[in-house]
């Protein structure tokens, strides 16, 4: 715990730091540790929060029998300690907000490293233009996969393997906006076995991080729990 709360208030050294987020990436434990210790500090601050508010509440009351002068300056002396209360906790919500984001981005990353590091090889002809672009992949020349996956979409635009490749393809190349357009159509999709495209979307837009991706996200994941979907298991 104290390590995580030295992270968050930044008294951290720069080596310390990035251990702490290598060690977050692979450490489920403590990525649980960390939401704990997230989650308590907030209900820590909201309880406290109450308390303040119901202090000025009773200290509004006692003020009723001063004189008008003397309630008019206390009125704006206690408004202006709520006020910076209320900007306190909105800044300590925000910092909440973009620290959860930086773990849900951290999960997303790791799951792209384990998974999208190579592209299993497919059977048929080397020169195939599906083969081309995974041998392309797994060799570290992203743009030529690029080329590969893209013409093929083009070209068959209902080549499900193509239209997935080319998203991550996207994904690795961190094109975020390509990525999703992929992967989106890719979750339209009604006919296929397995179809991990909004899961897929769901990584994409997490790492997007736009202001409404975030209830895109959840939108996406509630539906891939809720019918067991490709990648169901990953956000249980």
């Amino acid at each position: 715990m104290d390590k995580i709360e030295q992270y968050y208030n930044q008294t951290l050294s720069k080596a310390e730091r990035l251990a702490f987020e290598e060690e977050l990436k692979s450490n489920p434990a403590l990525a649980q540790e960390v939401a704990f210790w997230v989650q308590a500090r907030a209900a820590a601050q909201a309880e406290a929060h109450a308390r303040r508010k119901e202090e000025f509440a009773m200290l509004g009351q006692s003020l009723t029998k001063t004189k008008q002068r003397s309630l008019y300056y206390t009125y704006a002396a206690a408004a202006s300690v709520v006020l910076m209360l209320g900007l306190g906790w909105w800044i300590y919500k925000s910092q909440i907000t973009n620290y959860e984001s930086q773990i849900n981005k951290e999960w997303a990353s790791a799951y792209i490293e384990k998974n999208f590091t190579t592209l299993n090889t497919q059977m048929g002809n080397s020169n195939d233009s599906l083969q081309i672009g995974i041998t392309a992949y797994n060799s570290g020349d992203l743009k030529k996969a690029k080329v590969a996956f893209e013409q093929l979409v083009q070209r068959d635009s209902l080549h499900a393997e193509a239209q997935k490749y080319a998203g991550i393809v996207a994904l690795r190349r961190q094109d975020y906006d390509q990525a999703i357009k992929h992967f989106h159509a890719l979750g339209l999709r009604t006919d296929l076995v397995a179809n991990p495209g909004k899961f897929y979307e769901a990584l994409a837009l997490l790492h997007r991080d736009l202001p409404l991706d975030k209830k895109k996200v959840e939108n996406l994941l509630k539906e891939i729990k809720a019918a067991k979907l490709d990648g169901w298991k990953e956000v249980e």
